[in-house]
């Protein structure tokens, strides 16, 4: 099967289209707001971290390396931190070029599909707004970078696989090896295996058997190759060069999947647990709000997949790109929704050409989904405005600005879905989505532009790491068994002094205890024992930083406790321990509203 190939980029005025439908979205969750948990204030070190470094091959969090992650991402955040300066807003601006790479990558591979210039928007903004892959290109972690080149990887695969042989085919083949080693250098093995079991299902599929024996698949390998290699090469200079590639690309990827024999810092099955057929109940929260669109197009996709066409090829390999990768991640033993942004690209594909081939032939199934995800934008838009009411009767926003912001998310949507029925009423299916989207992208823009800010003072994390920093500026801090979030706040610009007491150190039960999270009293008697040799070891100076379980109260929490039973934040878990059986006494109390809680604890008298 040969199709004739599209121009390797977008048309301009697709181009054009599916920036400026997700460049609001984009600008407000990239440039807008803060460092938040989980992840980016982690994240942020590391960067922070690289652009200090003279050797880049390793990250490193608070100076000590980070063998999650290869470093593309890193780099690529060191670099703009370097040129911006040490914001939130710098760190993020690399998810910037992310996200337009995989916008227009898709709605590249929607044309090259023979799709339309609206279906190939509608293709785009589908796979890009969806609730998980939003959230994905706007935070900042490695995930971004991959959702980036899986989608240049899907693009090159299917021009790959659909021109004729010879310098087409190879070049299609070698896009797609560009895009699996981007992915691979952001996130190891996921930018191999999006674009690898796209391919490998639909061969399988179509039966070609012989594509697997064209040269044109393989020569690629060799960008790869001078891609990846001289990354390699560095790290094996480095020291400890075995324990450092087995930690990246065993424990990190074999771990993830089945319990290997690790340290428990690198046993990556003690938390984010799966469950079977985990990704399959939550993916239609993933694809908010167009979930009802998905299962329209998937409908119309069974018809399509039994034709022996190019345009069921098309169907097929939309398929091949999401429902592959989905179920691989089912065995894995860990699962967290951002695992799954790479499939959505696959989904909102599938949706594109479901645009396309509805447009003159819109079943009552396809209306009834193109109203039902306007029903979704508009309960969403109540949603939003309800929350505006929330912090605007718990003190955290003006009641003026509350209540303008509400009236001006409910009034957007309702007024795009007044647009969107008139072109309803002329069977305009592409451009009644248009307006459901024109609608959502406003009332998410209207209610960030009021609540980032807001959410912004509960993660004040760098605000929370100066006070800490200050106060111990004369002592000698530990932290007690610290997230990596704590370790990172205290390093990110201010290079905090500090040890770190783990009983993960410790041994027996308490260093299972802990590796696991649980607090039997044999963890709680290994902590109590290394708070005392501390204390013991570095006199009256001794400072203990302990993060306390939950959140603290804030406003809105409190409101909300006039109505709704929440839990407690009174218990200082193991801090209180400490104290009420006379090994530390508390010397300061940190707080974020809605957010972390610490307590700082000395010697006894």
């Amino acid at each position: 099967m040969v199709t004739p190939p599209r121009s390797l980029a977008p048309a301009p005025s697709v181009s054009l289209l599916v920036v400026l439908a997700l460049a609001p979205l984009w600008l407000l969750g990239i440039l807008g707001r803060g460092l938040w948990t989980p992840d980016e204030p982690r994240e942020a070190d590391i960067a922070w971290r690289m652009s200090l470094q003279d050797d880049r091959a390793l990250p490193h969090l608070a100076g000590v390396p980070f063998l999650e992650k290869p470093p593309l991402s890193y780099w690529m955040s060191a670099a703009t931190l370097t040129l911006f300066g040490n914001s939130a807003a710098a760190a993020r601006a690399p998810n910037l070029l992310y996200a337009v790479i995989a916008a227009l990558s898709v709605a590249a591979l929607a044309l090259a599909m023979q799709a339309e210039v609206a279906a190939a928007v509608i293709a785009a903004v589908v796979a890009m707004s969806a609730l998980t892959a939003f959230r994905v290109s706007v935070w900042l972690a490695p995930d971004a970078c991959l959702l980036a080149g899986s989608a240049l990887a899907l693009l090159g695969a299917w021009r790959g696989y659909t021109a004729a042989p010879g310098g087409a085919k190879a070049g299609g083949y070698a896009l797609m090896h560009l895009g699996a080693a981007v992915g691979f250098m952001a996130k190891s093995a996921p930018g191999w295996l999006v674009p690898a079991l796209a391919l490998l299902a639909l061969i399988f599929w179509e039966r070609r058997w012989q594509e697997l024996r064209r040269w044109e698949l393989y020569a690629g390998f060799l960008l790869q190759a001078l891609i990846i290699g001289p990354w390699l090469l560095a790290v094996a200079r480095q020291p400890h060069a075995t324990e450092t590639l087995s930690a990246l690309f065993w424990h990190n990827l074999v771990g993830r999947f089945t319990r290997v024999a690790a340290p428990a810092a690198l046993d990556y099955t003690s938390g984010h647990h799966n469950s079977p057929g985990k990704y399959l109940r939550e993916l239609p929260l993933y694809l908010l709000p167009w979930t009802l669109l998905v299962a329209a197009a998937l409908v119309r996709a069974w018809r399509h997949t039994h034709r022996v066409t190019p345009a069921g090829a098309a169907w097929r390999f939309a398929l091949c790109a999401s429902v592959p990768f989905l179920v691989l991640l089912s065995f894995a033993a860990t699962a967290r929704d951002v695992y799954a942004a790479p499939a959505l690209l696959g989904f909102g594909l599938l949706v594109g050409l479901w645009a396309h081939d509805a447009r003159s032939s819109a079943s009552r199934i396809d209306w009834l989904a193109v109203r039902g995800s306007g029903w979704l934008v508009a309960l969403i838009a109540w949603a939003l405005a309800g929350a505006l009411g929330v912090f605007a009767a718990a003190g955290a926003v003006p009641w003026a600005e509350s209540a303008v912001a509400a009236l001006a998310v409910v009034g957007s949507v309702h007024g795009a879905l007044l647009l969107a029925a008139r072109a309803g009423r002329t069977d305009d299916v592409q451009q009644s989505l248009g307006w459901i989207y024109s609608g959502y992208a406003a009332a998410l823009c209207v209610a960030a532009i009021v609540v980032l800010p807001v959410i912004d003072r509960w993660q004040d994390l760098p605000g929370l790491a100066w006070r800490i920093h200050a106060d111990t500026a004369h002592e000698r801090l530990a932290l007690l068994d610290p997230d990596e979030t704590t370790i990172a706040m205290l390093d990110f610009r201010l290079q905090t002094p500090f040890t770190i007491l783990t009983t993960a150190d410790a041994g027996g039960a308490g260093s299972a205890a802990a590796a696991r999270g649980a607090a039997t009293p044999a963890a709680e008697s290994s902590k109590q024992q290394l708070v005392a040799d501390w204390f013991r070891d570095e006199g009256p100076a001794a400072r203990v930083l302990v993060l306390l379980p939950g959140h603290a109260p804030g406003n809105v929490t409190l409101w909300l406790g006039r109505f709704l039973r929440r839990a407690s934040a009174d218990d200082d878990g193991v801090a209180a321990a400490l104290i009420a059986n006379g090994t530390a006494v508390l010397v300061q109390r940190y707080e974020l509203p809605q957010g972390r809680r610490y307590a700082l604890l000395g010697p006894p008298p």
